[in-house]
């Protein structure tokens, strides 16, 4: 068994040197550590090529002619990777000590998993846990109402992506599955990877928090406290309905839903006509099911109210919103 790690770095000299360190203390060993680094000009390359000295078999560095961007950098140190499994890691993160091992265990007792995630404590630029927030609850994950991995499916394609790159290990063999990235604008490398081994049934995570993920002004993508009253309304609702646990029974919330549904159509639709291989047809497959659904809600609007129905659409054109009802034979 041999295990990699994908890192990708640019600019990162202030906190890399902490990640790399947390990476080498693993408690069961890895392997090799790829670095693609995405053309620094601060002392990250300086940082990096000391470690190599140290570890002159274990660390190889790659730096990119030109920047590629962080699903392209991503796309390179994977392919690049040799092990049998293979962690993705950000630079500015710190792994828990026995991140490798208890991530490894889990796939020998889930040999049919291709992919695990788990999350998190969120962390401050002074390496301090400075919320009681975890890396689930800033993306929403509700893994208390999932049953199975279909229902962690479904949670993923109709709410959003709670799977984050920097939790993430994949195996070997799905790299011909998951490469190269697509180019679509505002799809992630770890909501591609998420949705492609989900539909398949094998993607499983671990609640415990495995690593201190890093809030600061200076990341590319990152995440963002997003814990607010609505959205936490918002991603219940959805998740409850989708999961047969309740049925709306206001116009508001008929309402979330058709919205809800309704942007999630767009958004793998777009996927979908980006994309020729096969995962053409799993983005076909869940824009249809996203629009089945806002049909039916958008239908119920009606029933409900429809004085109400004519009264908020009217508003909504007054303000340049989407027209809802104009979409219910899309």
């Amino acid at each position: 068994m041999k295990i990699s790690v994908a890192m990708c770095t640019y600019n990162g000299e202030k906190y890399i040197k902490k990640q790399i360190e947390s990476i080498l203390n693993q408690s069961l060993a890895i392997d090799e550590i790829v670095i693609c680094d995405d053309g620094s000009n601060d002392k990250t390359i300086e940082i990096i090529e000391q470690f190599q000295l140290e570890n002159p078999k274990l660390i190889s560095l790659q730096k990119n002619e030109v920047n590629l961007g962080s699903n392209k950098n991503f796309e390179k140190a994977i392919s690049i990777c040799d092990g049998d499994y293979i962690f993705l890691s950000d630079q500015d993160d710190i792994w828990k000590k026995d991140k490798v091992k208890k991530i490894i265990q889990y796939f020998y007792e889930n040999e049919s998993l291709e992919a695990i995630f788990t999350n998190g404590e969120l962390i401050n630029d002074k390496n301090e846990k400075f919320t009681e927030i975890s890396l689930w609850d800033s993306v929403s994950f509700m893994e208390d109402q999932l049953k199975n991995l279909n229902d962690l499916y479904l949670h993923l394609i109709f709410k959003s992506n709670m799977v984050t790159g920097a939790t993430l290990c994949i195996k070997k063999e799905i790299k011909n599955l998951i490469l190269p990235f697509p180019d679509i604008k505002n799809l992630h490398h770890d909501e591609w990877i998420a949705v492609i081994i989900a539909s398949r049934k094998k993607i499983g995570y671990l609640k415990e928090d495995l690593i201190s993920y890093r809030l600061h002004s200076e990341q590319q993508i990152g995440t963002k406290l997003r814990i607010k009253k609505n959205r936490l309304k918002n991603n219940h609702l959805i998740i409850d309905h989708i999961l047969g646990n309740s049925i709306p029974k206001s116009y508001v919330d008929h309402r979330r839903l058709a919205k809800a549904y309704y942007n999630n159509y767009l958004k793998f639709k777009k996927f979908s006509n980006n994309q020729k291989n096969d995962s053409h047809f799993i983005f076909k497959e869940i824009s249809e099911l996203n629009l089945e659904l806002f049909k039916k809600c958008n239908f119920s609007l009606k029933k409900a109210n429809p004085v109400f129905y004519i009264f908020t659409n009217i508003i909504d054109k007054i303000r340049g919103k989407r027209q809802l009802h104009k979409q219910q034979t899309v």
